[in-house]
């Protein structure tokens, strides 16, 4: 087994067994000096949903070092023989170990999690050739795909946010506080202030929406 971490759609047990059916043990746990940034251009967005190379909307949710912050986040055991599976739907990110603790503070497995890559490296150590990144993200997109200037594709967001509300409040309060914009100070939180329309229906009655800003971790 690989311990694995997952801070977005993979805070949905059911996202995550689709891609590892036979994972193991998930849970949710903590990882310190960590957050959640929104900073990565969803070539799955373009190829797969129909959104257009040339808007905003278009990215994903990656994470960044932050001495300031924990971000709760869901970890699982995958089997050894499915993690091409789950490399591969994490193709364009970087994996680094992590040390998680449990919500109750006990420690956990060290774990791999994906976090910021960059473009030039993406290139250097993902793609062997010219010919795979053209078939991986040139024929879909052009442009940069790690940048601070894109908003997050907004099914998506609305995926993250039902996923970490699927775990209670407090969970998706840590993910509205803990996750940004890929500008680098945009809370979630605050941004669905001028955003509303992106929080999910299910969801807009909920302790997390009605009161303030909560005091980040």
């Amino acid at each position: 087994m690989i311990s694995v971490v997952g801070f977005g759609s993979l805070l949905s047990e059911r996202s995550a067994r689709d891609t590892v059916p036979g994972l193991k043990n998930y849970r949710l746990v903590r990882v310190e000096g960590y957050r959640r940034i929104f900073n990565k251009v969803g070539i799955l967005f373009i190829a797969g949903h129909g959104q257009s190379a040339e808007s905003l909307e278009v990215s994903s949710c990656s994470t960044e070092p932050c001495d300031r912050t924990s971000i709760v986040v869901a970890q699982f055991d995958c089997p050894v023989d499915q993690f091409s599976e789950l490399y591969e739907r994490e193709h364009r990110y970087r994996w680094v170990e992590v040390y998680p603790v449990g919500l109750d503070g006990s420690p956990q497995p060290a774990a791999r999690m994906c976090t910021g890559y960059s473009d030039l490296d993406y290139r250097l150590n993902k793609c062997i050739t010219e010919e795979e990144y053209h078939d991986r993200v040139g024929r879909h997109y052009q442009g940069r795909i790690w940048r601070d200037d894109i908003l997050p594709f907004p099914r998506y967001l609305k995926f993250c946010l039902v996923s970490a509300a699927s775990h209670g409040d407090e969970v998706l309060e840590n993910f509205l506080d803990t996750s940004f914009l890929a500008d680098g100070q945009t809370s979630i939180r605050d941004y669905l202030v001028e955003r509303s329309d992106l929080i999910p229906s299910s969801l807009r009655e909920g302790r997390a929406f009605t009161q303030g800003s909560q005091s980040r971790k």
